[in-house]
């Protein structure tokens, strides 16, 4: 994220004591998965810290617990990545790539035959998610990653027909394409927390997800925005409300700030009351549940000042990573 740029949230960030050791279990374990067959894709794979973020997501997790949390991001990274190249404007073939991970899930974790590195990646991370949870949980999980598949679709749609959404069309489109709920169901499985499907669609829960959601992914979109502009992708809040407003870089990203603390201000709120709102047995699970959204907008705000992901901006067109690791093998 640009350095004088400032997003203060009232959160404090911690990082998990076990990073070092899962920063080189999860080079391990992408190795070992066909994840990393050139060096130029290790090389970036080492700057992004994917273990770094989840670490700070997940402070309080170690060993294999913080693992599963690390390889799915891993998985989901690589993912938007292969998207990143020609298959970006072609919303047939990005469907078809999709619907591979579908099948996973459908499956419960089965990769077809002859499948891609990264699909029999995400295979494995999926058997480990399905291990020991409840069929709601698991159906709620299979949900966020299917929203996260579908966003990619949509998206390259609007790109091959040069289409910039609407502000609140982006917000919704964003929350599902952003992968914070699918990161959040992690953040449980870390915890070894399942949230009950009641207090999962309760008002102010959903809400608090929401804002957990928008403020990461707007710190997102501002970190990628030279990524972003100078691929010419049109999903992105920053282009989008300069588009809206008819303002410049400047106010824009003042007005951000400030929605910045306006949620975070509304998120405070609506902890207070729905810790006072709750019987004792879900009061018990939304505690923890709140400090998973907490840790998420403060563990992504820490993760960015020092991850190198954005820092080498790849050429409209050309492809991401040198390895394609959806093909057949």
């Amino acid at each position: 994220m640009p350095q004088d740029i400032a997003f203060d949230l009232p959160f404090e960030p911690a990082v998990s004591p076990d990073v070092d050791a899962a920063r080189q279990r999860s080079l391990r374990w992408s190795r070992r998965l066909g994840l990393l067959r050139h060096p130029a894709d290790r090389q970036r794979f080492l700057s992004w810290d994917i273990a770094g973020l989840m670490a700070a997501w997940n402070p309080g997790a170690t060993g294999d617990r913080l693992d599963l949390t690390v390889d799915a991001v891993v998985v989901a990274t690589f993912l938007d990545d292969q998207f990143d190249g020609p298959l970006a404007a072609q919303p047939q073939r990005v469907e078809a790539a999709c619907r591979a991970f579908t099948e996973v899930m459908v499956t419960g974790g089965v990769a077809s035959p002859g499948a891609g590195p990264l699909i029999v990646a995400f295979a494995d991370v999926w058997r480990r998610l399905a291990a020991e949870a409840s069929v709601a949980w698991l159906e709620r999980a299979q949900e966020h990653w299917q929203g996260y598949l579908d966003a990619y679709i949509e998206e390259a749609a609007n790109r091959a027909h040069r289409r910039m959404p609407a502000s609140a069309e982006y917000f919704a489109l964003r929350r599902q394409s952003g992968f914070v709920c699918a990161m959040l169901d992690l953040s449980q499985k870390a915890r070894e927390l399942e949230v009950p499907p009641r207090l999962a669609v309760h008002p102010l829960v959903s809400r608090m997800l929401d804002i957990t959601a928008d403020v990461v992914d707007t710190l997102n979109d501002v970190h990628s925005l030279e990524k972003e502009e100078t691929r010419g992708d049109v999903h992105n809040l920053v282009l989008i409300l300069e588009k809206e407003q008819g303002t410049g870089r400047t106010a824009t990203i003042a007005r951000i700030q400030r929605l910045m603390r306006d949620w975070c201000a509304e998120f405070i709120t609506l902890e207070r009351s729905l810790q006072e709102g709750l019987p004792r047995q879900d009061a018990a699970i939304a505690g923890p549940f709140t400090d998973c959204m907490r840790a998420a907008m403060s563990g992504y705000l820490h993760w960015s000042r020092t991850s190198l992901r954005y820092s080498r901006l790849v050429p409209a067109g050309e492809p991401a990573l040198a390895t394609e690791l959806l093909a057949e093998q």
